[in-house]
C-alpha cells in the first residue's frame, strides 16, 4: 500500500537513567573521576566532559532518558558523532545550517530506517487544473495573513499526510471566508482507511482529501491529536466543521503553475525527508542533499521568488523547536525541485 512515512519528534523514553561522569569514562576505558579545573587534566578529558555536559543539557531540554547505561552510551557517542558532524557542515559555505536538536541523538541510518522506512513511486496526477501565470506574485507568506495554524507536533506516529491535508484544508477554508480552524489529524488517521490510507503507518493527502469531501472533518478540539491508531469515531464524524467540494492536483515538476498554486492557497506537498537536510535542519534555504523517494508530507505556506536564491516556505509537523520555528525553506529549482518537492502538490477545494 502507498504512503508516506515519516518521523515523530521524539524517541520512546523510560523513567530516566542518570548516570555519573565516572560511569561515562568507563565506558571509554577511562576509570577516574575528572575535575576539569584542574591543570592535571588532558585536554582529551576536558573535552570530554564539555561534550558530556553538554548531552545532559540536551537530554534536559528535550527529556530525554534511556533504559540503560549501554543505551546512554551509545546515544551519548551519536551525539558527539552528529555534533561534530553539525561544527564541521556549518563550516562549509552552505545556503543553510545544521544544529542540535530532537534528533541529534540518532544516526543518519536509524533515523532514515526508524522513522522513514518506506519509498513511494510517484502517483500519477489527476484532475489537474491550469493555473492562471500572468498576474502571479513574486512572494507571498500565507502566515503573515492569518491562513496558517500554529506548527503541530505529530509525535510518534508516521501521519505527516494527515497534518499536510489538514494544513491546507485549513488554509483554503480560511480564504473561502471562515474563520480559521486548526482541523483533526486524529480523525483521519482513525477513519480514512477506507480510502487507502494507513493511519500511523502513512497515508497520502489526496486520499484524506477524498475522504473530506464524503464526510467533511472535525475541529481538533472536537476530536483531538493522540499521535496513535484508533478506532473510529463515528458519532464524531458526523459532527464536521468543515466541507470540501474536492480537490486538484497541481500539473508535476512545473515550477510557475506551482507557484500559481500558492499564490491562491497553501498547498500540500510531499518530499524526501530522509537526510541530515531535514534530521538536522536548523535554517537557511536547503538547495541540495535530499533526493526524490518522497516519504513525507508537509504544507508550502508561501515562497519568495525575490530572493537570491528563490525559495518555497515549507510547514512541517516536527513541532516549533525544530527549523526555523517549525518550518523550512526549500530553493526553488526547475524540474522535480529539491527534494522532489514539485513532483506531488494538490490542493483542496472549498
Amino acid at each position: 500500500m502507498e504512503g508516506y512515512f515519516d518521523v515523530g519528534t521524539q524517541a520512546k523514553t523510560s523513567k530516566k537513567t542518570v548516570f555519573a561522569v565516572l560511569g561515562l569514562l568507563a565506558i571509554v576505558g577511562v576509570v577516574a573521576t575528572i575535575a576539569v579545573s584542574s591543570s592535571s587534566v588532558s585536554p582529551a578529558l576536558a573535552q570530554f566532559a564539555f561534550e558530556e555536559q553538554e548531552f545532559r543539557d540536551y537530554m534536559d531540554k528535550y527529556q530525554k532518558s534511556y533504559d540503560s547505561e549501554e543505551e546512554y552510551g551509545m546515544r551519548f557517542k551519536i551525539f558527539r558523532d552528529n555534533s561534530a558532524y553539525i561544527r564541521i557542515f556549518n563550516t562549509r559555505g552552505n545556503s543553510w545550517t545544521l544544529g542540535v536538536n530532537q534528533f541529534a541523538d540518532m544516526s543518519f541510518s536509524e533515523f532514515k530506517a526508524k522513522y522513514l522506512p518506506t519509498k513511494i513511486q510517484p502517483k500519477e496526477a489527476t484532475n489537474v487544473v491550469m493555473l492562471d501565470e500572468v498576474s502571479v506574485p513574486s512572494q507571498v507568506d500565507w502566515t503573515t495573513q492569518g491562513a496558517v495554524t500554529p506548527v503541530k507536533n505529530q509525535g510518534q506516529c508516521g501521519s505527516c499526510w494527515a497534518f499536510s491535508t489538514t494544513g491546507s484544508v485549513e488554509g483554503a477554508w480560511f480564504l473561502a471566508g471562515h474563520t480559521l480552524l486548526s482541523f483533526s489529524e486524529q480523525e483521519l488517521v482513525d477513519c480514512s482507511t477506507q480510502f487507502g490510507n494507513q493511519g500511523c503507518n502513512g497515508g497520502l493527502m489526496d486520499n484524506a482529501f477524498k475522504f473530506i469531501v464524503d464526510y467533511g472533518i472535525n475541529s481538533e478540539a472536537n476530536y483531538p491529536y493522540t499521535a496513535s491508531d484508533g478506532k473510529c469515531n463515528w458519532f464524531k464524524v458526523g459532527q464536521s466543521s468543515c466541507n470540501i467540494s474536492g480537490y486538484s492536483n497541481v500539473t508535476p515538476n512545473n515550477v510557475a503553475q506551482l507557484q500559481a498554486a500558492v499564490a491562491q492557497q497553501p498547498i500540500s506537498v510531499a518530499v524526501e525527508a530522509d537526510q541530515d537536510a531535514w534530521q538536522l535542519y536548523k535554517g537557511g534555504i536547503v538547495s541540495s542533499n535530499c533526493g526524490t523517494a518522497l516519504d513525507h508530507g508537509v504544507l508550502i505556506v508561501g515562497y519568495n521568488f525575490n530572493n537570491s536564491p528563490p525559495y518555497w516556505k515549507v510547514k512541517n509537523s516536527w513541532g516549533p523547536n525544530w527549523g526555523e520555528q517549525g518550518y523550512i525553506r526549500i530553493a526553488v529549482q526547475a524540474g522535480a525541485g529539491v527534494c522532489g518537492i514539485q513532483m506531488e502538490p494538490s490542493y483542496p477545494i472549498v
